[in-house]
């Protein structure tokens, strides 16, 4: 040791004025340490080998090092070589940042600097730090560092001491880390956790739930001990404090008692608790580790659990119901401070609540709670029922259903209201609980919980009461059955004494009383067979019942019946049969009636083997088990062949046209269940090969219980009809006189050429209107006959002036319309002149006169970009019309100038618009009626016609106002006020639900087109609330199949609503009986072209028959119009058709002086 560092520490010393020996024994043996330690450096330095000082540094268990100040390690121990993992030869001579790799490109006087100590300072804290040392493997560890500086010759020797202190970091580590979770352990404990101190009484630590639990700081807390956290006394009566309990003596001893305990919070709230003591360990003090956890939420649930069974334990016992009820409301009560329960029962057919029990409910506020209205605005208890589900209301006095009662609920501090449904049977209410508070609020999830447990015991309650009054009506009602059932009840003994019998069994078996019957003796006499007897308890003795036993019985005057018996054997303790008890039903009327059906399934037999049609049954797996001859003679196989054999083997079925197969229709019967028909041009294939046209149904046939257990299929041969179909098509697409098609068919031809060019800007087609000039004189000169003949050679004429794929058609009366596909407009108009000279070139002669005719012709190119066929056809007429005026026999191309030349007609326009406002529209009606005596008294039915009068007020025909509506979209305006005035005035409005005469009235296709006119339809029926039948909507068949989808929901929508549907001029179009199927129409109003003439013309007589044949297949009533001759109506009458209208019935009459039809003066001149 160096002399100053001697002379301080000797100085320090003797300043202190220490004189204990110990110490300076001490100082002593440092300074020889260091004198020993000196001597061994220097002679270390000086030798570089081993001496008596480095054995003693190689036995220290610290690594030492001597380091130049230039990093070089110069010497060190044999601890560095365990260290470090490196031999201590290889380590002297290395560079020290190899082993401490913190120290980097550091100096190492400024890298030792906070470590060095100062040899000669009296201080013997020796400075020291940790820092990162590094073994050969590359292995970092801690290390515990403290260096001196020795001066010598050749600089500055660093003396460095190394410890690793690896293992004692990872210990402290895991200290601190047991100590966190330990305090995470108490902090986040469920329950409040308390140190307490034994000696001191007082609490030396507690964690958040403790602070929480009795409303203190943890400062606070830890100041107190247990009297402040306990009441004075405990729920036994017993202080909390001075009576010796050993709970604390017990968790010393090692124990850990639990119990329970009452706390308090610091407002003084009692705190039912569990606690749980067990001793910290300690040095120096006695301390206990306090559990407490808050057990008030478990008490309220065994309180609510006891009241739950001691209610179950009330229904099971039967305790009258009111003691049930006011059991629950007090229950219900001690769940929240200030509650005040009511059980209100539901009446369900006069939708009103009432009060059952509220015993703590004041007298006055019940009579508030008598017949409360199920409804959104009514009380709580009103509104939950109807909303069916619990209804809170946090404040009366804001509630709009209280508001006519929370003053008289004020009145009686009540605030708030629950209410909670009661439900009974299949999730039915039948009443609810309600809860009625001092105070404004709503109740906690807990509050919730357990009234609506209440409110389920209320309905277990309820319920059993209900089931109990069920149950005496029951055993009323199977008493009064008893004596009141139409079959035999009987119980009689082993030996055949009648012991009971109810009133039925007595009067089927002719005898006054049951006592009569008794004194008849024995059940063996009334056996008209005594060995059915001996069956009988034969059957009973071996099976113990007899099922559907079938017998004789004779009655007291002789009589004998038929009985079906069913009965069970009564066996004693020893199963012995003692008596039987069974029930006898009368099937004597039932025996007669299976004879009746035998013998008309007898009769059916031969009806269906003399049928017209043909009648194949199956089994419900589609095998064939009969066939009736005319099925035998269409399929060609016979019965014994034909039987089991699978139906789609007999029955071949394809399209006429596409020839695809057809799925048999008795196979989808079997599989959906429904009567199924064929589609049309469906061609049976025979067993021979050859195709018969038919027309089929197949319907399932079903037992008693409904299961299908077979089908049955009609068919018969239409070979006639489908001829005379075509033959009714084309009429329907032709026109009769020149063979051309008619404008029907024209305007769908016209149609599919506009869809040609739809997508091509380039192509073009042309339309020729053509209408003869003066052609009338022809007729009032020669005679219609000559009229037809000349329309017939000048359509030959025109014929071979176009191609064969151009299109003629007759449009109706000397008009001919013409389609040139693929045409430009100079070459449509070479036609058109064409055709123009060849007709006014024509000589027509006639017997011996002659005469000639000129047209004129209107052109209209066909663009993609106005492709509508009315436009077209209405462009082409104006064209037309525009040739006529410019002096006739003219070819005149269409321009949009030419619209001007109907500038007259467009007055009309406000000429209607004017009567609509100006309310100068009228409705006529003309009746309908039945025709024949099953017809005749049918309720009334009258078509309503809209005229219009004008100015001056003379009336105005519809065929000089209606085309102007229709081509202007007026039609919607005048359809929605003739279904107003007749709706609102003229409609029946009988109160029996049917209607006594029916209103029909006419609808336009404009109107159906129209979006919200179904809308204004369907307001303005449920406004009027007219009876079923009120009200028929006639739909034209143009209108109907040119729109058929919006037509189908239109009708099918109002269909709903009782109205019902006449389809209008049926006949006139195309696809009439195509499209009939898809309309649900109640009538088919038959075009009036074939009425006219139906008396005289076979043709329109075939066609009428047809419809109505038609209609009726379908269900479809037929009605004639245009009826002006008793001869017509007669010849109506032959061939079925219901309904007639016309002219000779009656003509339109205003409906001012309108009634009913049974006082109409037509209806007595046609009786």
């Amino acid at each position: 040791m160096q002399g100053d560092l001697r002379d301080k520490i000797k100085a320090a010393t003797e300043e202190s004025g220490i004189t204990r020996p110990d110490f300076i024994a001490l100082l002593q043996l440092i300074d020889q340490h260091y004198d020993k330690m000196e001597a061994t450096i220097t002679q270390s330095l000086q030798t570089q080998t081993q001496t008596p000082i480095e054995a003693i540094f190689d036995s220290v268990t610290d690594a030492l090092l001597s380091v130049g100040d230039d990093g070089v390690i110069r010497n060190c121990n044999k601890v560095c070589a365990r260290y470090f993992g490196r031999p201590r030869q290889e380590l002297i001579g290395s560079s020290l940042n190899t082993i401490l790799p913190d120290l980097r490109d550091q100096s190492l006087s400024e890298f030792l600097s906070p470590f060095v100590s100062n040899l000669e300072d009296t201080n013997l804290e020796l400075m020291s730090g940790e820092v990162t040392a590094m073994s050969a493997e590359g292995n970092e560890f801690h290390a515990q560092l403290n260096a001196s500086v020795i001066d010598s010759v050749a600089g500055d020797v660093f003396v460095i001491s190394l410890r690793d202190v690896s293992d004692r970091i990872k210990a402290e580590i895991a200290l601190r880390e047991n100590e966190e979770r330990y305090r995470a352990l108490v902090e986040n404990a469920p329950e409040a956790i308390i140190v307490f101190d034994v000696d001191n009484n007082h609490f030396t630590d507690a964690n958040d739930k403790a602070c929480s639990l009795f409303n203190l700081s943890r400062a606070r807390l830890l100041t107190v001990g247990p009297e402040a956290i306990s009441p004075k006394t405990q729920p036994d009566g017993t202080p909390s404090f001075g009576v010796r309990r050993g709970y604390v003596d017990a968790a010393l001893d090692g124990d850990h008692p639990t119990f329970e305990w009452t706390h308090k919070d610091s407002n003084g709230r009692r705190i039912a608790c569990e606690v749980r003591f067990s001793r910290l360990p300690s040095d120096d003090r006695r301390l206990i580790r306090v559990s407490i956890t808050d057990i008030e939420e478990r008490k309220r649930n065994e309180a609510l659990a006891h009241a739950q069974n001691k209610i179950l334990e009330m229904i099971a016992a039967s305790t009258p119901h009111d003691r049930t009820m006011r059991a629950i409301c007090h229950f219900a009560e001690t769940i929240g401070a200030g509650f005040k329960a009511a059980i209100m029962h539901l009446d369900v057919m006069n939708q009103t609540l009432s009060v059952e029990q509220a015993p703590s409910l004041p007298d006055a506020f019940k009579l508030c709670l008598v017949f409360v209205k199920v409804d959104p605005e009514s009380l709580t208890c009103g509104a939950a029922v109807y909303h069916t589900q619990d209804r809170i209301t946090t404040n009366i006095s804001t509630d709009q259903g209280w508001q006519d009662t929370h003053k008289l609920a004020a009145e009686h501090d009540i605030q708030s209201a629950w209410s909670f449904l009661v439900y009974g049977a299949a999730g039915r209410v039948i009443g609810t609980l309600d809860v009625y508070l001092d105070e404004a609020r709503a109740p906690n999830t807990d509050e919730l919980d357990k009234l609506s447990r209440m409110a389920r015991l209320a309905g277990i309650a309820i319920k059993r009461q209900l089931d109990e009054d069920r149950l005496r009506t029951s055993e009323a009602r199977y008493r009064g059955l008893f004596e009141n059932v139409v079959d035999g009840v009987y119980i009689a003994s082993r030996g055949g004494d009648i012991i009971t019998a109810n009133p039925a069994l007595v009067e089927m078996l002719g005898f006054d009383s049951v006592e009569d019957l008794k004194a008849a003796g024995q059940t063996t006499a009334l056996y008209v067979n005594p060995i059915d007897r001996e069956r009988v308890f034969a059957r009973l003795e071996a099976q113990g019942y007899v099922k559907n036993f079938e017998y004789r019985l004779r009655c007291k005057d002789g009589k004998e019946i038929v009985v079906l018996e069913n009965s069970r054997a009564i066996h004693d303790e020893a199963n012995r049969i003692v008596a039987h008890e069974g029930t006898i039903t009368d099937i004597t009327e039932r025996k007669r009636a299976e004879t009746r059906v035998f013998e008309e399934k007898e009769r059916a037999q031969v009806t269906l083997q003399s049928i017209g049609d043909g009648v194949i049954t199956t089994d419900a797996d589609g095998n064939v088990d009969y066939i009736n001859p005319v099925a035998q003679d269409l399929t060609g196989w016979d019965m014994r062949s034909a039987r089991g054999t699978h139906v789609t083997e007999l029955m071949m079925i394809v399209n006429e046209h596409t020839r695809a197969t057809c799925e048999n229709p008795v196979l989808r019967c079997l599989k959906e269940g429904r009567v199924i028909t064929l589609p049309e041009n469906s061609v049976l294939i025979t067993k021979n090969g050859e195709e018969v046209p038919i027309q089929d149904s197949a319907a399932p046939i079903r037992d008693r219980i409904g299961n299908i257990i077979g089908a049955v299929m009609i068919f018969h041969d239409v070979s006639k009809e489908s001829r005379l179909f075509r033959q009714l098509s084309y009429q329907a697409s032709h026109d009769t006189l020149t063979g051309l098609i008619n404008r029907r068919e024209f305007e769908n031809r016209l149609a599919a050429a506009i869809d040609k060019i739809s997508d091509n800007n380039e192509d073009t087609h042309a339309l020729l209107y053509v209408d003869l000039d003066q052609f009338k004189v022809v007729n009032d000169t020669f005679g219609h006959t000559a009229g037809d003949a000349l329309l017939r050679q000048l359509s030959e004429s025109i014929q071979t002036n176009i191609r064969s794929s151009d299109v003629l058609a007759r449009l109706g009366g000397d008009e001919f319309g013409i389609l040139l596909e693929r045409c430009s407009q100079e070459r449509a108009v070479e036609v058109a002149e064409a055709i123009r000279g060849a007709i006014e070139g024509y000589r027509f002669e006639w017997k011996d006169s002659f005469t000639t005719v000129r047209c004129s012709i209107g052109v209209v190119l066909v663009t993609s970009e106005n492709a509508d066929v009315a436009g077209l056809m209405s462009s082409a007429d104006v064209a037309c019309y525009s040739a006529k005026d410019m002096g006739r026999n003219q070819v005149h191309f269409y321009r949009d100038s030419d619209a001007s030349l109907r500038h007259e007609e467009m007055k009309w326009v406000s000429r209607i618009t004017s009567a609509v406002e100006e309310d100068r529209l009228e409705l006529f009606f003309q009746p309908i009626i039945g025709i024949g005596k099953e017809n005749g008294q049918r309720r009334g039915h009258y078509e309503l016609l809209l005229r219009m009068r004008d100015e001056n007020g003379e009336l105005v025909g519809p065929n000089q106002f209606i085309p102007a509506a229709e081509r202007y979209n007026l039609m919607s305006t005048l359809d929605r006020w003739v279904i107003h005035e007749a709706l609102s005035e003229l409609a029946d409005r009988s109160a029996d639900g049917k209607a006594r005469y029916t209103l029909a009235i006419n609808l336009s296709g404009t109107s159906l087109s129209e979006d919200r006119f179904l809308e204004f339809v369907i307001a303005e029926l449920e406004k009027q609330k007219l009876p079923q039948g009120a009200i028929c909507f006639e739909i034209t068949e143009t209108a109907a199949i040119s729109n058929l989808a919006r037509v189908v929901h239109f009708m099918q929508a109002l269909k709903k609503l009782g109205c019902k549907f006449s389809l209008d001029d049926f006949g006139s179009g195309l696809s009439s009986f195509t499209y009939l199927k898809n309309l649900p129409v109640d009538y088919l109003k038959i075009d009036g072209h074939f009425i006219s003439n139906v008396a005289e013309d076979s043709v329109d007589e075939s066609m009428v028959k047809a419809i109505h044949e038609v209609g009726s297949a379908m269900g479809i009533e037929t009605i004639a119009e245009r009826v002006e001759t008793r001869k017509v109506l007669e010849k109506l009458g032959s061939l079925g058709v219901e309904f007639a209208q016309g002219y000779y019935i009656a003509r339109p009459a205003s409906v001012a002086p309108f009634e009913p039809w049974a006082d109409d003066e037509s209806a007595k001149r046609l009786a």
